[in-house]
């Protein structure tokens, strides 16, 4: 004899026969109180028919926004091993961690969520807590991305028959009680006392790997704190970088439960999937996709060259065009799409900038410098005041320096590494690399060894007013960049400096720190990953051979640490504080980059410009910013737009 289908078999799984079947038995409902008992039973006794006839999910970049939750079968096993955990921690009195272990845009917060509500709703008494990376995501009145909005969303999608007593929402004390059974639900941000001396029946910590987490250590903080506050914790991520409590959890051998949810068992992102053998030649993983697939790869050649050129691994790895496309986004490097999609969170290995990009750049951008010699400063005003020409001199110019001895006409950004100034055979040297931020050349290279870092500092300001008060930023890190940056702020007063955002640990705001901070692997990799893509996609030209050449000395070791080949080879104690071509080159097409986007430089043809900060350049921008969002200048009709 058969076994009775189970309640989950009785819904339907295709979108829209489900939004229909919905239809149908809330209609019934709403004339029948039996119906409605039947439903409610139904939906606490099985919780993928609850998830499958009840739940919803709201999803701003779809036509359609909220749509019917239609489980995939990757989250089944997902969603039944957090409701279970919830249940045996209490049963057994013993903890239990389940690891959620995510690709990015699997609906594991709307999962949790869901799984907590439907307990919040049948629990007397159950408690839970959701801690995320700070309070602006726990909870708002009109912020849909934060923890408790969705809750709340959530619960008025219910049936009011479901909610016999409704819910009381206190948005000070970021909590939604239920006043029925007294179960509650209570939005935390990452602290050191998260919820420290209370009683929760599950803690959900929500992308407790992002590296906002990581780098405040409130990740540890958060695991610390709510280790004995409950038995049941969901640790639910992508990687932000290969270490922090998550990467822990989910890698090393420990009595967590471990769930994976990767794309490549998701039904909307896997479809067409494929592996390209090194001919070329494409395999699909489902056979009966095959024809489908060597058509996409036919039609696609032109992006997958695009993506191959932009690191992006092509041949045997799995494919399918909703990742090709997610490769192709803007920003997307071979790093991020490995931690956010592929759950690596080293990422690729090997060289870290594409030696085929570094081959092209040598072979159609580096040039010998039109000029070469030393800047000769003025030590108390720290300006530039002539030029020598001298063999081998620390400056080199790839253009020949006017009457006035100036820069032609433009907007430059300054970037600079620090070493620790020694001068052994092995020691690094300090570099400050200039580029025309309107055209992405390099224009200049300043390389010196044995300097310390107040007067390269100084050197730096002198050569920045020199390009016509180019903005300027540093490596901060390690008490180099310190010096450095006392010297330009303090004692020079050089105002045109970039400022990166960081959240303080204190005050849990953000706030404005000069420099770009070099505090990881991370940090470095993305440095250089934007400044492959750069180089890759034309939008910078590097003129230094000796740039060419460091960039591709960089590699990632057996540990997917970051490292200079030749500094390790010839470890000495100098190499600890690298400073080099390829650093300063990364932080000024980083800021190049900001400059880009804030638009300060577009405000006519570089040429026109007036000199960078001047009074002339800023009446210009407020003038620009005025048309921009006045109608002091009559709008072109839509008649006008047709004609023309």
């Amino acid at each position: 004899m058969s076994e009775a289908p189970s309640l989950i078999d009785c819904v339907p799984k295709d979108p829209a026969e489900n939004l229909l079947w919905r239809q149908e038995w809330r209609t019934a409902c709403h004339k029948d109180a039996t119906y409605q008992h039947a439903f409610t039973d139904a939906a606490m006794e099985d919780v993928l028919f609850w998830f499958n006839g009840f739940c919803w999910l709201f999803e701003p970049r779809a036509m359609v926004k909220e749509i019917p939750f239609v489980t995939w079968p990757h989250q089944d096993p997902c969603i039944l091993t957090m409701d279970r955990s919830i249940v045996e921690s209490a049963e057994r009195s013993e903890p239990i961690d389940v690891v959620v272990d995510k690709s990015r845009g699997q609906g594991a917060t709307w999962m949790y969520l869901m799984v907590i509500q439907r307990r919040w709703i049948r629990d007397p008494l159950f408690s839970a807590g959701l801690v995320t990376r700070n309070e602006k995501l726990v909870d708002s009145s009109r912020d849909p991305d934060t923890l408790l909005w969705k809750y709340v969303w959530m619960l008025e999608k219910l049936p009011p028959w479901m909610l016999p007593g409704g819910y009381v929402r206190n948005l000070n004390d970021h909590a939604v009680t239920n006043p029925v059974n007294h179960a509650t639900c209570i939005g935390y941000s990452a602290t050191g006392d998260v919820a420290r001396g209370g009683r929760k029946s599950v803690f959900a910590l929500d992308e407790l790997g992002a590296l906002d987490w990581i780098r405040a250590e409130n990740d540890r903080s958060a695991m610390d704190s709510t280790h004995h506050v409950t038995n049941c914790r969901f640790l639910v991520s992508t990687y932000g970088a290969d270490r922090g409590a998550f990467y822990e959890a989910a890698t090393e051998d420990n009595d967590a439960i471990k769930v994976i949810l990767d794309w490549h068992d998701n039904p909307m992102q896997n479809r067409l999937s494929y592996k390209l053998a090194e001919g070329g030649k494409p395999e699909a993983i489902r056979g009966e996709e095959q024809d489908e697939v060597n058509k996409y790869i036919k039609a696609n050649q032109q992006r997958l060259r695009r993506l191959e050129k932009r690191g992006h691994t092509i041949v045997g790895k799995v494919r399918s065009p909703w990742y090709d496309v997610e490769c192709g986004r803007p920003g997307a490097t071979p790093r991020s799409v490995a931690k956010e999609l592929d759950r690596n969170p080293r990422g690729a290995v090997g060289k870290v900038f594409d030696t085929e990009v570094l081959d092209r750049m040598e072979a159609e951008c580096v040039k010998p410098p039109v000029w070469r010699g030393k800047a000769i400063i003025d030590p108390e005003r720290c300006i530039v005041t002539g030029f020598v020409r001298q063999e081998g001199g620390p400056l080199k110019l790839w253009f020949k320096p006017g009457l006035d001895n100036m820069v032609p006409m433009g907007s430059y950004c300054v970037g600079c590494d620090i070493s620790a100034g020694g001068t052994g055979s092995y020691s690094s040297n300090s570099v400050a690399c200039g580029v025309d931020v309107a055209t992405g050349e390099q224009v200049f290279e300043y390389t010196i060894k044995g300097q310390m870092a107040t007067r390269f500092a100084r050197t730096c300001v002198a050569l920045s007013r020199w390009a016509r008060g180019a903005f300027l930023g540093w490596e901060a890190t390690g008490p180099t960049g310190s010096a450095f940056e006392r010297e330009v702020l303090e004692e020079l007063g050089y105002w045109n400096v970039y400022y990166r955002t960081v959240l303080s640990v204190s005050s849990a705001k953000y706030q404005k720190r000069p420099g770009w901070w070099n505090g990881s692997d991370d940090d470095k990799g993305l440095l250089f990953e934007r400044l492959c893509m750069a180089m890759a996609e034309d939008r910078l030209i590097p003129r230094s051979a000796d740039f060419i050449r460091e960039c591709g000395e960089y590699e990632w070791d057996e540990n997917s640490k970051i490292i200079h080949a030749p500094t390790k080879i010839h470890a000495t104690s100098a190499g600890k504080a690298h400073g080099d071509r390829c650093i300063a080159g990364g932080v000024a097409w980083l800021l190049c980059s900001e400059r880009l986007e804030s638009g300060l430089d577009r405000l006519n043809e570089t040429s026109q410009n007036p000199p960078y900060g001047c009074w002339a350049w800023r009446e210009a921008r407020d003038n620009a910013d005025r048309r921009k969002w006045t109608d002091d200048e009559p709008q072109p009709t839509l008649r006008d737009i047709l004609r023309n």
